[in-house]
């Protein structure tokens, strides 16, 4: 191995990069496969982002986006309790549009 490290220490570092960023997608797939099978059209609650939505629910996060007609900058990573307060409606009326569009989208995928 030092001999290895001595003549070629591009490729070995260029090597355990790769092992690396192998382990963590490897890791985020079992994680994924463990994870989601568990959690298939969970409840809505305040603290979920629309993307968990629609992961959750299998169905396209950009129409969960445009049923709640909020802009592509609020959009990203903020909880679902914090989009209702910013558009100054109850997180219920948010669930009750959420769950029509849910809805929507499987009737016209079937």
């Amino acid at each position: 191995m030092k001999e290895l490290w001595a003549e070629h220490k591009l490729l070995v570092l260029g090597f355990l990069g790769a092992l690396m960023l192998t382990s963590v997608l490897f890791v985020r797939l079992i994680a994924d496969v463990v994870y989601w099978p568990q959690h298939q059209d969970e409840t809505i609650s305040g603290w979920m982002t629309i993307g968990y939505v629609a992961h959750s629910y299998d169905v396209d996060k950009d129409d969960l986006i445009e049923a709640l007609g909020i802009e592509d900058d609020l959009r990203r990573h903020l909880t679902l309790k914090a989009i209702a307060d910013a558009q100054d409606i109850s997180l219920a009326e948010l669930q009750r549009t959420l769950l029509k569009s849910v809805t929507n989208q499987r009737a016209t995928r079937d």
